[in-house]
């Protein structure tokens, strides 16, 4: 059978070997029993992290200037991605979940900007994050309460974000704050900002149902002090361009969010596939009822579909770095494999659970965890329900034909 990879000759071979890594590492370091205790304890999984990034798996298609893996095409970030979170989703998830949004330093970020920042995330020393989300602007980012003024060569910012990945663990990361609040979405701007800085205090947030080994927070700013030269891109090239970087970058990341859904969606299968064959019912093994395969071959024919759709969209993302490919047709195919990917990670970890039966309602089982695992991926990085009007919009704009 045709590997998936085989599709893109050009870089097939380095890829399968980039594979082979990441498949190596998820067998050596990661394990069911360690996965429930990380989950148990609500705690990111350091030592992992730091190995993998010794590994060069974080950011496998950065160049290795910025501390990445060198590769170049974006598909090596989908390969990792799929091979970690397929080996234990818990886990995998938390450790391609540690540098989140720094890829977007890497595209708008200045030189001095990305050696900077960027090679202690991709080593595995520090995690990053994007601060996007205030509990009055979710999905809407186009008008912020989060201010930035503007005051001798410093911006004093004043806001609060909440739902911010590693917020708890990052010793620094991105934020969005309106710079110029009456021109909404035009005047908004991207900002560096440390953790530490006198002005930020961050609440860790607890007991969300799933992916708890990825740390989540809340992030308040009261005056905060902000060098001008931590407006991303710097100043002459980035002041009022964070709403349409922001943009830009989902377009990139959500396909990355579809992965983490197409591996969940592996890891349910070979869990499901495994029990079928090894559980007997009525004096045979599960695996023998037309009913159980019928439920095994729809799961494998749609996780086949979401993949081929993932990949495509990932092929997609050099020619877009590139400006050869409108953001709007690129969006839209983004926004296809993110709902497409993460819908089959909802069917087949359900269907699952169903064919585990009531063991399939418990942690030793491990199904049930991945159901909780997966169910914020339909909500992060844009809701689904956004992302079908992006694709809608694409569609009737004639930016998108099929």
């Amino acid at each position: 059978m045709t590997d998936v990879l085989d599709l893109f000759p050009q870089y097939a071979e380095e890829l399968k070997l980039l594979r082979k890594t990441a498949r190596e590492y998820a067998q050596r370091n990661f394990s069911p029993e360690l996965a429930r205790e990380y989950e148990k304890k609500e705690e990111f999984p350091w030592d992992l992290y730091k190995k993998a990034g010794e590994l060069g798996l974080l950011a496998p298609s950065i160049p290795t200037d910025y501390g990445g893996g060198g590769f170049t095409t974006y598909i090596a970030d989908i390969v990792v991605t799929e091979e970690l979170v397929r080996a234990e989703p818990t886990l995998g998830l938390a450790i391609m979940a540690g540098p989140f949004t720094s890829h977007m330093l890497y595209f708008f970020g200045t030189e001095e900007q990305r050696k900077k920042y960027l090679p202690p995330v991709y080593r595995g020393e520090n995690t990053f994050f994007g601060a996007y989300t205030e509990p009055e602007h979710g999905t809407d980012i186009t008008q912020l309460n989060t201010v930035a003024e503007k005051k001798g060569d410093k911006y004093i910012i004043r806001g609060m974000k909440t739902f911010i990945t590693n917020a708890p663990t990052a010793k620094y990361g991105l934020l969005l704050a309106q710079t110029e609040p009456e021109k909404r979405h035009r005047g908004q701007t991207l900002f560096i900002i440390h953790t530490d800085w006198p002005g930020i205090t961050i609440r860790r947030l607890t007991g969300k149902m799933g992916q708890r080994t990825i740390p989540v927070g809340e992030i308040y700013l009261d005056n905060v002090e902000v060098p001008a030269e931590n407006v991303l891109g710097g100043e002459e090239k980035g002041l009022n361009q964070g709403f349409y970087w922001t943009l830009a970058y989902f377009n990139v990341s959500r396909i990355g969010v579809a992965t983490l859904g197409l591996g969940i969606a592996l890891a349910a299968f070979d869990k499901a596939l495994e029990y079928a064959q090894k559980r007997n019912q009525f004096g045979q093994p599960l695996i023998n009822f037309e009913m159980i395969q019928e439920k095994l071959a729809r799961m494998a024919m749609l996780i086949e579909a979401a993949r081929s759709l993932i990949y495509r969209a990932a092929y997609y993302v050099d020619d877009y770095l590139k400006f050869k490919i409108d953001p709007r047709a690129m969006g839209a195919i983004a926004g296809a494999a993110k709902v497409y990917g993460t819908e089959v990670a909802n069917y087949v970890v359900d269907e699952a659970i169903q064919i585990h039966g009531g063991y399939g309602y418990f942690e030793e089982f491990d199904v049930e965890r991945y159901w909780r695992d997966h169910r914020v991926t339909r909500i992060y990085e844009g809701t689904n329900e956004i992302n079908l009007l992006t694709i809608s919009d694409a569609l009737r704009r004639g930016v998108w034909k099929l």
